[in-house]
């Protein structure tokens, strides 16, 4: 044990500085993610930010991942309750609303989806929860339908975190049910 009482866990600190970095680039965004602002959330000195992410962007893309853990756990949990909904659309208007009413996490996937907007490496991390939510949509809603859905649920999330406000159930409800009547088919090609 150290002098304060803790025991030393590396890992623990590790998860410890990629929840602090991740918190932050969603409430202020990439450009207030600095070592120090990261090791006082934290609760850790400057100096254990730098042992373990040595430049900024090191950190910045620890969170990043952090982040996208987090999308990756929601998608299980749409994914797991989906499979027991007797009404799809139903299902996913409200557990979209629901989402859109925690701004925390709102702009948490904003600050993701951004990262991959400049960054080509990031790219994948920001495409998660479109591709992931994508595939779970697909069995029930079809490949082109759960695309537009899952474009339109980014959209309102953008506009969610831009405005503040979220759509109601009931409006998603209705554009989810209008999607799912448009043809499955790619006409563009």
């Amino acid at each position: 044990m150290t002098s304060a009482g803790r025991t030393r866990d590396p890992e623990q600190r590790i998860r410890d500085i990629g929840q602090a970095a991740a918190e932050l680039i969603a409430e202020a965004g990439p450009a207030a993610l600095t070592h120090r602002a990261v090791a006082a959330r934290a609760g850790v000195a400057v100096g254990t930010t730098t042992r373990y992410f040595s430049t900024i962007d090191d950190l910045r893309r620890h969170a990043l991942e952090h982040l996208a853990a987090a999308v990756e756990s929601d998608l299980d949990e749409i994914r797991r309750d989906l499979a027991g909904a007797p009404d799809p659309i139903a299902y996913l208007a409200t557990a979209a609303a629901a989402g859109f009413e925690d701004r925390g996490a709102v702009l948490a996937e904003c600050s993701l989806a951004y990262a991959g907007l400049f960054e080509e490496d990031l790219r994948e991390l920001s495409l998660r929860w479109f591709t992931g939510l994508t595939e779970i949509l697909s069995p029930y809603f079809g490949k082109v339908r759960s695309e537009v859905l899952a474009m339109c649920l980014d959209g309102a999330g953008i506009n969610t975190a831009l405005t503040g406000t979220a759509p109601t159930t009931a409006r998603l409800e209705a554009v989810i049910r209008a999607i799912s009547t448009m043809p499955d088919e790619d006409t563009t090609a």
